[in-house]
């Protein structure tokens, strides 16, 4: 019992973990979303599946936190490349999502871990989609939160939303990034289970003192955009599947979750009421009861 942490070289990066509970217990793996680090997954909800008699391993992506990062000297063309995208043509990047599920697949190789239980969150979502698809022996089940097919016809992003998010911080200094990053937080969050925004400011605080990536989030985008709709891929996936997501996710819209759902196998579809795009605290215990049901009878079957 107890936690562990460090860094494994997997797929030719430096990748940082934490693994928590014990060791001999089944493993699950957090997948982090677009340019966030693995602490956006709460202490609680991990701690809920550390309790339930699981082991729980959660990790920086590439670019973020303290794994490795690319030497990108200037942001990538994102806005060109949202317009490619939502077009249906091809957008040429660094590299794309596959290449972020090979990182979470090497990661288990360098942990001598044969197979887990996956969780992602929005694009953590898609990438434990695409492993599913692919690893079949590497997945004991799936949870795909706030996430999507990526296909380009489904609804976009709200647009004051997408604009906050593009638009970088006015200068370097801590108070305009911490700005720029709390009204994109505030734009995301649950309206029915706001939080608040002193504890938001907080974790954003705690967020840029851990480890300030600029170009994480652009980095995330263009492998988006280059990797384009997966969910032809998707009937491949063999193994027990959750997908949950908010009604009011202004992110990644709630049609997302749904064509996930609709895409992959018997899965089952979780619609929450109210929430957005974020995991509040009033929504823990309910997410970590959804999941650890759904892992429970994925280990049963």
């Amino acid at each position: 019992m107890g936690t562990r942490s460090g860094h494994v070289d997997a797929n030719g990066i430096s990748i940082f973990y934490e693994d928590l509970g014990d060791l001999k217990h089944p493993v699950i793996v957090l997948v982090c979303g677009m340019g966030v680090q693995l602490i956006q997954w709460p202490d609680e909800f991990c701690n809920s599946l550390v309790n339930a008699g699981y082991r729980v391993i959660r990790f920086d992506n590439r670019e973020t936190g303290l794994t490795s990062r690319s030497h990108v000297k200037s942001p990538p063309p994102i806005i060109k490349s949202f317009i490619q995208y939502r077009l249906g043509r091809k957008v040429r990047a660094d590299y794309d999502l596959d290449t972020l599920a090979y990182d979470a697949i090497s990661l288990l190789d360098a942990l001598s871990i044969k197979a887990a239980h996956w969780i992602g969150a929005s694009m953590g979502g898609m990438i434990c989609q695409l492993i599913a698809s692919q690893y079949h022996n590497r997945v004991l089940s799936l949870t795909s939160i706030m996430s999507t097919t990526n296909e380009p016809h489904l609804p976009g992003p709200r647009l004051d939303l997408l604009k906050a998010i593009i638009t970088p911080p006015k200068d370097r200094s801590e108070k305009e990034i911490v700005a720029s990053t709390l009204n994109v937080q505030l734009k995301l969050q649950s309206p029915k289970f706001k939080g608040e925004k002193s504890a938001l400011e907080d974790f954003t605080r705690r967020a840029i003192a851990r480890s300030r990536r600029p170009y994480a989030s652009p980095m995330h985008q263009m492998a988006i955009f280059s990797t384009g709709g997966f969910s032809h891929r998707l009937h491949r996936i063999n193994v027990p599947t959750l997908i949950i997501h908010g009604d009011k996710d202004n992110l990644v819209r709630h049609q997302g979750g749904r064509h996930s759902a609709k895409s992959i196998p018997n899965a089952k579809l979780e619609i929450i009421r109210g929430m957005g795009h974020d995991m509040p605290p009033k929504l823990v215990g309910k997410i970590s009861d959804l999941v650890t049901a759904h892992i429970h009878g994925a280990s049963t079957t």
